[in-house]
């Protein structure tokens, strides 16, 4: 494998981490059970994208 696959394959992993915090997130604010800065946190998304993705529902 060279330099350049393992690069590609390091973004991938990246963004599929990213998506499940998204995803989770999502969840996290249909239960309103946590505050946006909790949210946040847990997920290790920024509290930017965490009010981003409660304006959206």
């Amino acid at each position: 494998m060279n330099l350049h696959d393992r690069d590609i394959i390091r973004a991938a992993r990246k963004e599929a981490i990213n998506e499940k915090a998204i995803e989770s997130a999502q969840k996290f604010l249909e239960m309103n059970v946590l505050t946006p800065e909790q949210i946040a946190q847990g997920t290790g998304l920024p509290l930017k994208k965490v009010l981003e993705l409660q304006k959206q529902r």
